[in-house]
């Protein structure tokens, strides 16, 4: 496209938007009309509608932790045996005396009632 196209297809938008302007009234509508903005009516005060709160169809329960760090001991159960009774009595004491050197050392943690061993 020429430049003399460019220029006489501008000028012809130019011309319409001229013309289309001056069809437009200078004055405001509600001077067209016979009113001022005093005259308006004041728009209608929103209710205030509080919020339902719906129930959720999903039970949400607080995240649980990956790892739980307990610090009681099981101690082993009773059987009604004296003697089993004192010899778990005895594993179980010698368990935590070799567990509580491994601590102190900075060395892993050992179970001494039989459950996951890296879980007190």
């Amino acid at each position: 496209m020429s430049n003399s196209k460019k220029h006489l297809i501008g000028l012809a938008l130019a011309l319409l938007s001229a013309s289309a302007t001056a069809e437009l009234p200078h004055s405001s509508i509600l001077s067209r009309y016979g009113m001022t903005p005093d005259q308006l009516p004041t728009p209608a005060s929103p209710e205030t509608v509080e919020p339902l709160e719906e129930k959720s169809r999903f039970q949400l329960q607080p995240e649980q932790p990956f790892v739980t760090f307990r610090s009681e001991q099981k101690h082993p159960e009773i059987t009604g045996n004296i003697s089993i009774d004192h010899a778990m009595q005895q594993e179980y004491d010698r368990c935590q005396k070799i567990n509580e050197e491994l601590r102190r050392r900075g060395g892993k943690f050992i179970s001494c009632d039989n459950s996951t061993p890296w879980m007190p």
